[in-house]
């Protein structure tokens, strides 16, 4: 019976539409999850841009041919990933 009138609680919230209100830790977190569609999709879109322009991604630099990077950022890459994938 106990679980007859959680059940009815339950629909009757779902009728009645009242969502709860959902809690972040703070400000900045809220912004980004009441935003995240159109943060990514301006990101994306400022990728793209940079990489059709051939521009390195990460600074203003002009970019080497067939990849997203600068010189300078590119062997930090190469860095990143070499420590990523265990000194190979």
């Amino acid at each position: 019976m106990f679980s007859m009138s959680k059940m009815i609680k339950k629909l009757l919230k779902k009728i009645t539409g009242k969502k709860e209100e959902k809690k972040y830790p703070n400000r900045f977190l809220k912004h980004y999850y009441l935003h995240q569609d159109k943060l990514n999709k301006e990101r994306r879109g400022s990728y793209s841009g940079r990489k059709k322009a051939g521009i390195c991604v990460r600074c203003h630099h002009k970019a080497v041919s067939g990849i997203v990077f600068c010189d300078f950022h590119q062997k930090l890459q190469k860095g990143y990933n070499k420590k990523a994938r265990g000194n190979k």
